[in-house]
């Protein structure tokens, strides 16, 4: 009986995942390392549930070997240091993404996708949390940040600019930064153009919870003092960011 609970708990605890990360896909035909490895990952665990004794057995006759011993000691080694990493990585995320201060910023909007001259949703979700700051404190100025990707028709600057101006927000408050391709080209351009218009050089990153982490450290790099206002990201696209998100940070920290 226990034997089959611990089976039913694997298979429902893959499906699960498979669904949450195949979300992305299917509503959105989104498609990266996150919700890949995620996937991959959620196969794993229902091939494990299904198949519980045979890979067991399998396990147990690997391990009688000398040679099987060294490679699941550092098949286990390398799956704890991959728990242990995410979760020091998530607790940084978390503390990272509520950040804030009262002392006066200049506001870096961090650009994302966009589709033909719309808003992706996760690029939305930093606009409404722009827009909302940016009403609340009427005498701070942003800069809008993130170049003309692949398959878009304006930059993602130009695209946020649009949106603020059209909810109310002064467009001489706003800075336009549409050169950009990456996390580190926002923050370094943006940081150019606080110093050419004389802007706060503190800055408060408005990106989504799960990025405020890179983003700040990225920061930090280039002596910016850096604070966070995060866009809440809809729980089904969650996971796929949040897992490549994680391969990003190790990037940043390797590179």
């Amino acid at each position: 009986m226990k034997l089959k609970m611990t089976k039913i708990i694997f298979i429902l605890i893959g499906i699960v995942m498979f669904i949450w990360f195949l979300l992305p896909v299917i509503y959105k035909g989104i498609i990266n390392i996150g919700n890949i490895t995620g996937l991959l990952f959620s196969v794993v665990l229902i091939g494990y549930g299904l198949y519980f004794k045979l890979i067991n057995k399998i396990i147990v006759h690997i391990w009688k070997g000398t040679w099987g011993k060294i490679v699941l000691t550092m098949i286990t080694v390398t799956t704890i240091c991959v728990i242990v990493l995410s979760a020091v990585f998530s607790y940084f995320m978390y503390q990272s993404s509520y950040k804030k201060t009262t002392k006066p910023t200049t506001i870096v909007v961090l650009g994302c996708r966009v589709y033909g001259t719309s808003p992706s949703l996760m690029l939305e979700e930093r606009l409404k949390a722009a827009y909302e700051y940016l009403n609340a404190n009427p005498e701070l100025n942003c800069v809008v940040s993130g170049g003309k990707g692949y398959n878009e028709d304006i930059s993602e600057a130009m695209c946020m600019y649009t949106y603020l101006v059209e909810k109310g927000i002064d467009g001489n408050r706003i800075y336009m930064e549409d050169k950009s391709t990456s996390t580190r080209e926002n923050l370094l351009f943006s940081k150019k153009i606080i110093e050419d218009n004389h802007l706060p050089s503190a800055i408060t990153i408005i990106t989504n919870e799960f990025h405020q982490y890179r983003a700040k450290l990225i920061a930090d790099n280039l002596s910016m003092e850096a604070y966070a206002i995060s866009g809440q990201t809809a729980w089904w696209l969650f996971p796929t960011y949040y897992v490549r998100e994680l391969f990003g940070i190790i990037y940043q920290f390797i590179f």
